[in-house]
């Protein structure tokens, strides 16, 4: 034999539903703020992980990620399940948490890969195709050993003293590497044949997996959570354990 003990009888029609509604909106308030409580810290273990899984982590990358609380309403009433969603608002980060293979899906079927570049700085990737249109138009770029070469065109004057073609010419260095206060583009270091490397061609590349996002979230960003939404629901007089 059975007994259940239920609100139904207890309470005039309307009543149980109305108390319910309410006791629900108050406890998804108090989940939400829990919610945002943890937000701070959450950035705080995406910033470390970042740079457990990349040896050289730019600061605009640690400001890449955002925590977000949303609600959704069901059916009108204002009291819907909130969720917290962590993301990477760079373009190029979802290969870094499932590893693949990159290739260019356009003709040529080559990828560039920019290096010595100006102080070490990085070349976005429209200003880095323009220059290399530049450079093509102007039959400066030499393939060679799957390396992308340019052959700055030397100076043609001798005004100041110097022999013809003994230095760069000043209008293509400034273009090429930006002035020495505000340096742009790329480094010129001539090798022995006159050359200066500017990218690595490949047909493909292959990332490795760098950030298991499921593992962190169990890991170290939902203990952090709950911790958080307790405390909540403590100020609120409920336990963590129902109401």
């Amino acid at each position: 034999m059975e007994t259940r003990v239920t609100l139904d009888g207890l309470l005039k029609p309307g009543e149980l539903e109305a108390w319910t509604r309410r006791k629900q909106k108050e406890i998804a308030q108090r989940v939400k703020q829990g919610m945002l409580d943890a937000r701070p810290e959450t950035d705080r273990i995406m910033r470390e992980e970042n740079r457990r899984a990349f040896k050289v982590v730019n600061p605009r990358m640690d400001k890449s990620w955002r925590a977000n609380v949303y609600t959704q309403d069901r059916g009108g009433q204002g009291h819907g399940s909130p969720r917290l969603v962590v993301k990477n608002l760079s373009k190029w980060f979802k290969i870094q948490t499932t590893g693949g293979v990159i290739r260019n899906k356009t003709t040529p079927r080559a990828l560039l890969i920019p290096i010595n570049t100006a102080a070490g700085s990085r070349i976005g990737t429209k200003k880095f195709y323009k220059m290399i249109a530049w450079l093509r138009q102007n039959k400066w770029t030499v393939i060679r050993n799957g390396i992308l070469y340019v052959r700055p065109p030397m100076n043609e004057s001798r005004r100041g003293g110097v022999a013809a073609g003994s230095r760069i010419n000043k209008k293509f260095r400034s273009t090429f590497s930006g002035s020495f206060k505000r340096p742009s583009g790329f480094d010129i270091k001539l090798n022995e044949q006159g050359l200066t490397p500017i990218a690595i061609i490949r047909t493909s590349i292959t990332m490795k997996k760098r950030m298991d996002l499921d593992s962190i979230a169990r890991r170290r960003l939902l203990p952090v959570v709950a911790a958080r939404i307790r405390a909540a629901l403590g100020r609120a007089q409920y336990s963590g354990r129902g109401t």
